[in-house]
């Protein structure tokens, strides 16, 4: 039997050759597996004192001077992996108050969460939300209700919020998109409205778009369902469905055929009313479309209409759909056409440059507290820490498509005017959003105007409300921060029972000093003021009365 036997050389060359391959396993096994365990997780907390002293001056009342106390705490989470981020943020208000007469202690607790898990990138993605917080139920106390003045006006509020979608993009021939949601929203009752909120939701969404190939038909079809059941029978099931479609044959470079059909109905299911009737519009139509790219094109069409309502039916109207980037910075987008209730309408504009931001919005919807509670619109233009107190510690993305971290979120000047009662209602409402951030000042504006027509009875109301926040820098440790926010509330129905007006004025001017990173001390004069004949009862101080106040706080950040 003949030995063989291996050279010094050639052990030496087999012993590297088995390093290098262990090595390059284990490079290869982390590199893989690095972005599966890759995870952040953070806990930081604030706890702030303060001490308020505030003056109410009452029509034909006496005044009254209240001191009071409070400690905030608050606690945020956050968790992030490649995969996975979420939120949770909770702050409990404790008050202690002292008056002429007598001595209050108040406590509220709010919390809120958000999730997002993408197993697959942006093809699949789960996401949940929610929050408990104490929202104004009074629509005539608009801007000046909040812990220290009407808090009987403030509806503890829960919502929720589970949805899942799927997106399959770059395709060939064909792009899908689709959604489902779950949300529901409940609420105690006010003093302004003794029928609190009780709703589940359920939404449906889907579209099919033509894919990369297409040059010479462009197409796209869109659907969606939604069912807001309610758990108070009185009321029944508020029940919306959609579907609209288009179709563009070119026959020149860039002009084409379009094709278009839409179809639209609303109803109030379990209803022995005539608010339980289906309100049904259907469109279709033909024109022309002028197209340069996928972002930028005008379409003019002559439709048909086909209706439940008489005066509506065998109507011919024009429409119009515009989506237009002027550059990598501004996009705007429109559409003009008739639905159920007459001529319709949408808008938006984005513009962002180095230093100022601006969204623009106009829509026009049949909906109901509760779905505005659970979708609501964020065109915020600044990006700010969770549990920001002021713009201050906030700044202007670089990009329309920026996507907040974990612990940041979007966040918007200004808020909805919402009465409590969940009636049907068809909103329109235009939605402005400025910022301006550089050196040391940040500056933000925010107009909102919403016209309610409620659907279920003959009332109308509208909303103008306008905010101004700013805040300098006076030095590396010392900011100057001002708010100004204006509320015109205009009401009228056929019985008179909504009849007036109200302006609502909430302003604030203040001083803060950092003290190393973590304790902040601040100095605050605030005015209210509240005057006109709208009232729905809600409010401790009647539809007149001025709010003057002074807070000293102290602030520590964990992090």
């Amino acid at each position: 039997m003949d030995i063989t036997t291996l050279s010094a050389k050639t052990k030496s060359r087999n012993i590297v050759l088995r390093n290098i391959s262990r090595k390059t396993y284990l490079a290869f096994s982390l590199g893989a597996l690095s972005p599966c365990v890759y995870a952040d997780f953070d806990i930081t907390g604030s706890a702030q004192g303060k001490s308020i002293f505030q003056e109410v001056e009452r029509q034909d009342e006496d005044s009254l001077s209240l001191t009071t106390f409070s400690v905030i705490p608050q606690i945020n989470a956050t968790y992030q992996s490649r995969t996975f981020n979420g939120l949770w943020s909770g702050t409990l208000t404790h008050l202690e108050r002292d008056n002429d007469d007598i001595g209050q202690t108040q406590d509220y607790a709010e919390y809120s969460y958000s999730a997002q898990w993408a197993p697959i990138g942006r093809t699949l993605v789960f996401q949940a939300a929610g929050a408990l917080n104490y929202r104004n139920g009074d629509s005539s106390s608009f801007l000046v209700s909040d812990f220290l003045t009407n808090s009987n006006s403030l509806a503890k509020t829960r919502n929720n919020t589970l949805s899942s979608s799927l997106l399959i993009e770059n395709n060939n021939w064909i792009n899908a998109q689709g959604s489902a949601s779950y949300s529901d929203v409940a609420s105690e009752s006010t003093s302004a409205n003794d029928t609190p909120l009780d709703n589940d939701s359920y939404q449906l969404y889907g579209s099919l778009t033509n894919g990369e190939y297409a040059r010479y038909l462009i197409w796209e079809v869109t659907g969606s369902y939604q069912n807001t059941a309610s758990n108070q029978s009185s009321r029944g099931d508020f029940i919306t469905r959609s579907a609209d479609a288009f179709t563009d044959f070119r026959v020149l470079k860039n002009w084409a055929i379009r094709l278009t059909a839409s179809h639209e109905a609303n109803q109030i299911s379990d209803r022995t009313d005539t608010n339980s009737i289906t309100r049904e519009f259907n469109s279709y139509g033909a024109g022309l479309t002028y197209r340069q790219a996928e972002n930028r094109y005008i379409a003019l069409t002559l439709n048909k209409s086909d209706s439940d309502t008489i005066e509506d039916d065998n109507e011919t109207f024009i429409g119009v759909d515009l989506l237009w980037a002027l550059s990598s910075r501004t996009e705007i987008g429109g559409s003009y056409g008739r639905r159920f209730y007459g001529d319709s309408a949408s808008a938006n504009m984005s513009y962002n440059s180095k230093h100022f931001r601006s969204s623009l919005s106009y829509s026009e919807d049949v909906t109901n507290t509760s779905r505005l509670l659970s979708n609501p619109e964020n065109l915020g233009v600044f990006v700010c820490p969770v549990g920001a107190a002021s713009i201050a510690s906030c700044f202007q993305p670089a990009s329309l498509s920026y996507s907040p971290s974990a612990d940041e979120q979007f966040v918007e000047l200004n808020s909805q005017n919402l009465d409590f009662d969940d009636r049907i209602i068809l909103q329109k409402r235009t939605n402005v959003q400025m910022g301006y951030d550089f050196s040391r000042v940040n500056l933000g504006v925010s107009w909102l105007y919403s016209e309610n027509d409620y659907l279920d009875e003959d009332r109308l109301q509208r909303t103008l409300s306008m905010t101004t926040t700013l805040s300098y820098k006076l030095g590396s440790y010392t900011n100057l921060n001002t708010s100004l926010s204006f509320a015109r509330i205009d009401g009228q129905s056929e019985d008179n029972t909504y009849d007036g007006s109200s302006n609502n004025l909430n302003a604030t001017f203040g001083l803060d000093r950092s003290f190393g990173k973590h304790l902040v001390t601040s100095l605050d004069v605030s005015y209210l003021d509240k005057s006109g004949d709208l009232s729905f009862g809600g409010g401790l101080y009647g539809s007149d009365y001025t709010d003057r106040r002074i807070t000293l706080s102290v602030t520590y950040t964990y992090q």
